[in-house]
């Protein structure tokens, strides 16, 4: 977690923990007249892997999409399309900043192949793993 947080820093991105509302456990804002912001929902205190997960994705929206604007209502199948453009960038970056491929190749040579298996060794959830492995090109 302190990797994401020092690239945080290093971005000058203000990570701010607060209620959200469910199911969203993060977001990325960045406007012209501010530095960019992080905001977390303090339930991430306790669930360490899926708090390193939204993290990772947040700063995603940072190197994948600042400046784009999402809008909370969605009126057309083009919004909706963008915006899953939009997610999946910012969540492939962060499977690929969390689970490097050579990392990956490495720990599969060594004889953990099982998703969970991956998950734990690189604290991540079952689900992000999973993503990351479809990635690699594993269904």
């Amino acid at each position: 977690m302190q990797r994401l947080t020092n690239l945080a820093s290093e971005e000058n991105i203000a990570v701010e923990y607060m209620k959200l509302t469910v199911p969203t456990l993060g977001f990325y804002y960045q406007d012209e007249t501010c530095h960019p912001i992080i905001g977390l929902d303090y339930s991430l205190h306790s669930h360490y892997r899926l708090h390193r997960c939204v993290m990772a994705e947040e700063l995603g929206h940072h190197f994948t999409s600042a400046g784009t604007k999402i809008s909370k209502r969605h009126h057309s199948t083009q919004d909706r399309l963008t915006i899953d453009k939009i997610e999946y960038k910012a969540l492939r970056w962060a499977a690929n900043y969390l689970v490097p491929e050579d990392d990956l190749l490495d720990v599969i040579a060594s004889g953990l192949c099982e998703g969970w298996e991956l998950a734990e060794h690189f604290d991540v959830t079952d689900e992000f793993m999973g993503f990351r492995m479809r990635l690699f090109g594993v269904r």
